[in-house]
């Protein structure tokens, strides 16, 4: 049996990744403004989103998408506040729009068992076109990557903790309540030769209640965003959809 080992990523880092992705979105948006007309524009939202995913890999060291290809959407229309969008790879050029009369959307891979219960041909269609740095780093940045490229309603209006100190300032304030202590706050990855990588992580929401959430993840040998586990760790007071 290989040896494996739990790295913590330097806070630091995880700061530098937040504020790479939130200026890659700031880029993406500054490039394409939103007018009322574009509410339910289809080929606004996709271009968006295809704008968006360039400005990420771009900002993200750890993860490459192969030459000659690139990120593109099918736009499925909103579910309340949650723009409906599914990312997969097609070569640089191609056009698109027979794959986007057959593509349908499904949940995306931080749905939980949603997204589990669902049989899909992402591997295919869209993972096994990256490249991912063999360290810890590398990993983080390609669940990163992911989530940017699902684009979710919660991750997107979420913030990924970096230590002990973050957390304890969030969850200082009134109306939270601690559900359950954690010892380590910074992001964890366990890598395994040819079994991928795991990681746990701690993410605040601050949607229906905020709430502060510990989710395990599983990048699989596939390259597959699975998601084994979340947990409440905090409880806060009323969100942004209450």
């Amino acid at each position: 049996m290989n040896a494996v080992q739990v790295e913590h990523l330097d806070p630091a880092l995880v700061r530098d990744r937040r504020e790479r992705v939130a200026a890659a979105r700031r880029l993406a948006s500054a490039a394409m403004p939103e007018a009322r007309a574009d509410a339910d524009d289809a080929g606004y939202w996709q271009a968006l989103f295809e704008a968006n995913a360039v400005a990420v890999l771009a900002a993200l060291p750890g993860v490459r998408l192969a030459d000659g290809y690139a990120v593109r959407y099918r736009f499925c229309g909103r579910r309340g506040g949650d723009l409906l969008v599914r990312p997969f790879v097609t070569r640089s050029g191609t056009d698109v729009r027979n794959v986007l009369r057959v593509l349908d959307w499904h949940p995306p891979p931080d749905a939980g068992a949603a997204a589990r219960a669902s049989t899909t041909q992402d591997v295919e269609l869209l993972y096994r076109h990256f490249t991912i740095e063999p360290t810890a780093a590398g990993a983080f940045d390609y669940w990163l990557a992911m989530q940017e490229l699902w684009a979710s309603q919660p991750w997107i209006h979420s913030t990924l903790l970096a230590d002990a100190s973050e957390l304890s300032q969030l969850t200082a304030a009134p109306e939270w309540r601690v559900e359950r202590p954690v010892e380590r706050v910074e992001p964890a990855v366990l890598r395994e030769a040819e079994h991928g990588a795991h990681l746990a992580v701690l993410v605040h929401c601050p949607l229906e209640r905020h709430a502060v959430f510990f989710h395990r993840v599983r990048i699989a040998p596939t390259q597959a965003i699975e998601y084994a586990e979340s947990l409440i760790v905090a409880n806060g007071p009323r969100g942004l959809l209450s």
